[in-house]
């Protein structure tokens, strides 16, 4: 378990510098070049642009962070396959069976819907089902895939994978002193709650401001002859706190892969490692 830990506290790390970079760099490619403007001798060199927004690069499909993900993904899917095969000659812990497939479905879902179902590596086109106006399959982007179609196919599963991500902070006191089977097949380390909370941090801000509708996003440029003079600052700042800035629901989905990988790595070596493999009535 040491060694595994070991791993995990450098991927952390790695990750915090990752996130660091995204946000140094999204900011810069969105306010850079105002920022330059304004004050010159402060803000002395730049990378961005006036048309702002994201890098292409990094956040669009086919992107730096979705090609991480459908990576991360497959890793932890591989490694719940791997355990599932482990486990799979055995007749007792069926419970685990049951989760374990259940996790693989799951993410097999997420993983087959970031790449379009196979439409981003192969290149077919969009069936006509999700292009016609009129159709209960109407996808927004005119991809082959079904987030893209309304909020209960989007908005539904990113709450309750939301949930799941954070249920270490939530179980945290339950997790230090419960020895409870099914618990440790949620939650395999208590550990975990280090990547829940970089969820939330990137999450709650966010929510807030936009449930409140904070920002005006109107107001962000004054103008002054038909020439860009400042940043409202008091926007500037909501922006940056809310770090709407970045493309942030694919952060948060990448945030959500990384927990998955290290709940089957961590759900693996307990059960495996520790053999914690015993029948549950």
């Amino acid at each position: 378990m040491n060694y595994i830990n070991n791993i995990y506290k450098k991927s952390n790390l790695f990750l915090i510098f990752f996130i660091f970079f995204l946000i140094l760099q999204g900011f810069d490619h969105s306010f850079g070049w105002g920022l330059n403007q304004m004050i010159p001798k402060v803000y002395f060199t730049t990378f961005g642009k006036i048309d702002e927004g994201w890098s292409e690069t990094i956040w669009d499909e086919n992107g730096l962070i979705e090609n991480i993900q459908v990576v991360v993904l497959f890793i932890a899917i591989s490694v719940l396959v791997k355990f599932y095969f482990k486990l799979k000659y055995l007749k007792e812990n069926l419970n685990l069976k049951y989760f374990i497939i259940f996790e693989i479905i799951c993410l097999s879902y997420f993983l087959l819907e970031e790449i379009s179902w196979g439409q981003q590596i192969f290149n077919f086109k969009t069936f006509d089902l999700f292009l016609h106006s009129d159709s209960f399959l109407y996808n927004k982007q005119g991809e082959t895939n079904l987030h893209n179609i309304s909020n209960l196919f989007n908005e539904l599963p990113r709450s309750l994978v939301l949930i799941w991500c954070t249920m270490p902070i939530i179980l945290i006191k339950k997790l230090t002193y419960s020895d409870n089977y099914f618990l440790k097949i949620i939650i395999p380390s208590k550990k975990l709650y280090i990547v829940s909370i970089i969820i939330l941090i990137f999450f709650i801000p966010d929510f807030f401001i936009s449930k409140l509708n904070l920002i005006d996003y109107s107001n962000l440029h004054i103008i002054e002859n038909g020439v860009f003079v400042k940043f409202n600052l008091n926007t500037l700042f909501l922006i940056s706190i809310s770090t709407n800035f970045l493309r942030l629901s694919e952060l948060q989905e990448f945030l959500y892969c990384y927990y998955f990988l290290w709940h089957s790595i961590y759900l693996k070596n307990l059960f495996i490692k520790n053999n914690i493999v015993k029948k549950v009535n």
